[in-house]
Order: structure tokens, then sequence, then C-alpha cells
């Protein structure tokens, strides 16, 4: 339940301790089937030789690697976008509010088709006169950083509203182990007076003295913050590399795709979304379009450069296709995509030691450096690849590496009622999360 903006605490006041959560045991919650052999290393050899156009691409299965249904979910409003896996096989799912007043927006998997609040049921909701700032307005996507903590992106917007409401956009991390709090970053006024969405985010723990994060916003912007200092920045605000492309029109199964307020049809304007980190860069693109753009992190992460530098500083990698969605990255150097208009998920290499001879792209290969000293591929040399296509890849929104797989999540988000006409959702249950092999690979941070 949301409560109008007067009775919310207007002010970072002290408020009462979060409870601590029980320590829900998952240990044998699932049991995962024997990953087949035959498609476990799908990087052998790395530019996926095997991949075979399917031959009508409206009746294929899987191309690429076997797909693993690991959770489903039978709540028609309750779709997933985030999902975050532990080293222990922990599956974490967040459901947003855009649409429906969720009584859980993160959750824990406890088994394959049930979840459980997560880290508890209190902070879930907030209660009239709570500040927003200490409990979920609308969790949007859920993150493992590389010191193994848990976090929780809010957008701080409920259902129906376009802006967050002030205090409510944040990112708050949680101890694996225990589930308690460990630390909350709310996004000041100066950032989201103009309208903000935040929708994803990455971490670089090695960047100043405690790390950055890296959000992106649908409404146009990149936003970094100093996990030390407690310091914002918002970056790129309303420049086109991180805009929606004029009157947008991508295709769902093969159907266009629009925006609906009943039977007034409109555009998909959502801005920067997909974010990745690999080989001191970020990736990111936005949605309604099918522009893909690099951006050194130190660049972007540098609160004295001048917004114009920063501009500058950003690669046009260039048009890839489809619009993309969620964007993950692995310790090879790979950056995957969720490329929805194949119903597919893509990957292109970031590392020139992953270049093989039958990989050369104008004339750069793992021998040579194409003018680069660091190892990096450059960003008009990066060439997007098919990593897996099956129908059954229907909207993959956020997704994760751990343990050697890729894990995703399905949405249909087309068939939401928020882009058909007379706001009928068309989904069909359930909404899956999937994992697939990545040939042993680790995260990427």
């Amino acid at each position: 339940m949301l409560f109008p903006v007067s009775l919310i605490v207007s002010a970072l006041a002290a408020s009462p301790a979060l409870a601590l959560p029980q320590v829900v045991d998952l240990s044998s919650a699932y049991t995962f089937s024997a990953y087949p052999s035959s498609t476990a290393s799908p990087f052998t050899p790395q530019n996926l030789s095997v991949f075979a156009q399917p031959s009508s691409p409206n009746n294929f299965t899987v191309d690429g690697p076997f797909l693993e249904v690991v959770h489903e979910i039978y709540n028609l409003t309750t779709f997933p976008t985030g999902v975050a896996v532990s080293e222990d096989n922990r599956i974490f799912i967040n459901f947003p509010r855009s649409a429906s007043n969720n009584s859980i927006t993160l959750s824990v998997a406890d088994g394959f088709d049930t979840t459980v609040a997560y880290p508890n049921a209190s902070i879930q909701t907030c209660q009239p006169g709570q500040n927003v700032s200490t409990c979920f307005v609308n969790v949007q996507s859920v993150v493992i950083d590389s010191a193994q903590r848990i976090w929780a992106l809010d957008t701080g917007a409920g259902p129906g509203q376009t802006d967050a409401l002030e205090y409510g956009a944040k990112i708050m991390s949680f101890n694996l182990t225990t589930s308690e709090m460990i630390d909350n970053y709310v996004l000041p006024y100066s950032i989201t007076a103009n309208g903000t969405s935040i929708n994803d985010v990455r971490f670089n723990l090695s960047i100043s003295t405690g790390g950055v994060a890296f959000l992106t916003d649908e409404q146009g912007s990149l936003i970094t913050i100093d996990l030390d200092a407690h310091t914002y920045a918002r970056r790129l605000f309303n420049t086109s590399v991180v805009a929606a492309d004029e009157l947008f029109v991508g295709s769902y199964d093969g159907t266009p795709f629009y925006e609906w307020k009943g039977t007034e049809r409109s555009h998909v304007e959502i801005g920067s979304d997909g974010i990745a980190l690999a080989n001191g860069n970020l990736y990111f693109a936005p949605l309604a379009s099918r522009r893909l753009y690099q951006i050194s992190q130190e660049m972007l992460a540098n609160a004295s450069l001048l917004d114009t530098e920063v501009l500058d500083a950003v690669d046009f990698i260039g048009q890839v296709g489809s619009y993309l969605e969620g964007f993950t990255a692995d310790d090879q150097g790979r950056v995957y995509m969720g490329t929805a208009e194949q119903n597919s998920i893509t990957y292109f290499n970031t590392s020139i030691s992953s270049l093989t001879s039958s990989t050369v792209l104008n004339g750069l290969n793992s021998t040579g450096t194409n003018g680069t000293t660091d190892g990096v591929i450059p960003a008009s040399d990066i060439e997007v690849v098919p990593f897996v296509r099956s129908a059954d890849i229907q909207w993959p929104d956020s997704m994760c590496i751990q343990n050697g797989y890729l894990w995703f999540a399905t949405n249909q988000l087309p068939l939401q009622g928020t882009y058909q006409r007379k706001g009928v959702t068309k989904a069909t249950l359930p909404y899956k999360i999937y994992r697939t092999s990545v040939g042993g690979a680790g995260p990427a941070i």
C-alpha cells in the first residue's frame, strides 16, 4: 500500500530499527538436474561455431547451450525482473510494483515454485508515517557484489507512479549470512527532483576507498555512488546516449511493441536500462533503441570531470539488431545481453586474449593490439554474436553469473497490461527463472 507524501516523514530522521529476520535454511531447497555434457561447454570454441540458425524462426526449441528451468512463478501480477544467486545457490528474486501492489517485492526461493520475503516481511511495505528510506517501495533489481553483500535497488515509485517519492529511491545492502541490513544509500533530492526511474546497478569495489555503485536511470542518465563517501552524481542526463529513440517501435514474438493507455497507443520511451562492467569499461544501452555504448568506469566515477568531458568519453559500439534488456558479464571478459526481439541472449568479447584465429575482426586477434595497449577490444571492433536462442526466452530481463552458470528471469513484459490494448494482460503462467552453462566462468567483479 502506498501513502500520500503528506504522510511521509520528509527528513531522514531516526526511525525504529528494523527487526532482525529469522534466517531461512535453504541448503536443501534445491536439487539441480545433471547438466547435459554435450552442451556444458558453450565456449569451446569461444566463437560458438556450433550455433545453427533454426529452420523456422517461429518453430524452434533451443539453439546453443541447454536451458534449465530452476524456478517457476504462478501469480500473474507478480512477475520477476531481477534475479541474484549466492555461492550456495540461493536464488533471490524481486517483483516490481510498477503495475500492482505485491505483498512481497524482494524474496528468496524456498522451493521450485515458492518464495518467502527477504530479508523479512516487515520491510516489504512502508507503513503510514514511516520514512520511506527505511522500507521497500518498489524493488526493481537485486544484485550480489564481490564482497558477498546482497543489494536491493528500490525505484521509490509505486504502482501508477512515474517519479520516485522523496527519499524513496535507494540501494540497500544486506548481510547474506544474517540478513541484517548493512548500509542504505538514498538518492538525494538534487538527483530525483527532475525525475528518476533507477533500473539496475553494478559495483566495482576496487575504485575509490570503498568502491563505486553504477546505476542506470530509465529517465535518461547514469548515476554513480561513492560507497565510502556517500556522495552521488548524475551523469549524461538528457543526452542522446541514454535516451530512447524517438517514436521507437520494437518487435516481440513477431508483433510490433507499443505502450498503451486504454485504447490510446503511444511509444515505449525507456532510456538507459541494461548495465555491465568488464575490463574497466561500463557497457550500457537505452532499452527503446538498438544502440550499445561503453564508457570508462574511472571516467564516469571521476567527480571532477565536467558533464561535457564525460559525454566525450562515451564510445558508440553500434546498432545491435535488437532492443536490449538485462546485462551481465563474466570473469573471462564476456558481456551478455538480453535480446528479446530474437528470443535470445547474445554476448560479445571485451578481452583481446579471448580471440582466436577464427575470430579475427578488422585485423584484430589475440596476438595483436590494433593500437591498444590494455588488452581491451576497442568499441569499433566489438562483435555481438548469438549465445542461446529459444522460443521459451520470453523477455530475458536481469541476469547474473554464478557457479559457472548464467541465470536469468523471463517475464513476458510486452504482454503485461501496460503494453496491451485496454490494459488487458496476455501473459501466461508460469514466469520462469533459467540457468545455462557459461563453461565454468565466474562473475566479472
